[in-house]
């Protein structure tokens, strides 16, 4: 197999992008390019030159009517919790077909049809009081968690081996706990619907339940109501109009270049054109 360079993977997941954008603007699903993805269009019309793959969010009901789509195309895969089985992530994945992932970690049971993709993130509605959301967001975190601990030996993941075989020693009581509860497809139900619990359509505020912090990570919900078209790599996508105050809340000066060291991407693979 041929590795691709950074160049290529970001030249295919904007392929990707062009794709799923196509398919929202033709079926009235509002999306917006998200987290360091839009750092890009805001600082450099395009990719952070040392990121490696797309992101985008969109409210619950925007990411179920997409991915009813998806699951009837075949130009790409879709990886997803609610149409793949033994998947770790809680959201979906487009992949391009051509394309491999070989993950760097230990025991991350990454999905064999994994290749280039852009991640698609689903917002979800919070309650409105401060206590009971740090609760429920807790809660969510948990039964995510669960899920990926018990599928095989996820809850030893990590990139040195060392380090993967003394969690598995050490977290294995705990796993093994958590599986007389219930399996990997237990607790995925548990955790989808946990967190479809406060409509998004009826909430004051939101956000994608992985990142949950009181901080940086709940916003009012009126940001993901308004869209506009923005620059990327040549092409024009969708973001949410109120992008500013979503990258000051989350980054900060997100204008400022981090320094030269932490220039490097943080994802845990390498990617190949398959043979």
């Amino acid at each position: 197999m041929k590795q691709l360079t950074a160049r290529e993977i970001q030249e295919i997941s904007v392929e990707i992008l062009i794709y799923i954008d196509k398919l929202c603007r033709s079926n009235n699903i509002n999306y917006s390019i998200f987290y360091g993805s839009l750092i890009g269009v805001e600082r450099h019309k395009g990719y952070i030159p040392w990121d490696d793959d797309l992101d985008i969010v969109m409210p619950r009901p925007d990411y179920q009517k997409l991915l009813t789509l998806l699951s009837k195309q075949s130009e790409y895969i879709l990886l997803s919790p609610e149409t793949s089985e033994n998947y770790r992530y809680a959201f979906a994945k487009l992949v391009d077909p051509r394309t491999k992932a070989i993950s760097k970690q230990y025991y991350g049971s990454e999905d064999a049809d994994l290749g280039v993709y852009v991640d698609i993130f689903p917002i979800d509605g919070f309650p409105s009081e401060l206590d009971e959301r740090k609760k429920f967001g807790d809660l969510c975190e948990e039964y995510r968690a669960n899920m990926v601990m018990t599928l095989n030996q996820s809850y030893a993941i990590s990139r040195s081996w060392i380090k993967a075989h003394i969690k598995r020693i050490v977290l294995y009581p705990k796993y093994k706990q958590i599986l007389k509860i219930g399996d990997h497809d237990f607790w995925k139900n548990e955790y989808q619907k946990i967190v479809t619990k406060y409509p998004f359509e009826t909430s004051e505020y939101c956000g994608y339940m992985e990142f949950i912090n009181e901080v940086w990570g709940v916003f009012p919900s009126e940001w993901f109501k308004h869209y506009e078209e923005v620059e990327f790599e040549g092409h024009t996508f969708l973001s949410i109009k109120d992008r500013d105050k979503f990258l000051t809340l989350r980054y900060g000066n997100y204008m400022e270049l981090p320094p030269k060291q932490e220039r490097v991407t943080h994802h845990p693979y390498e990617f190949y054109f398959k043979d």
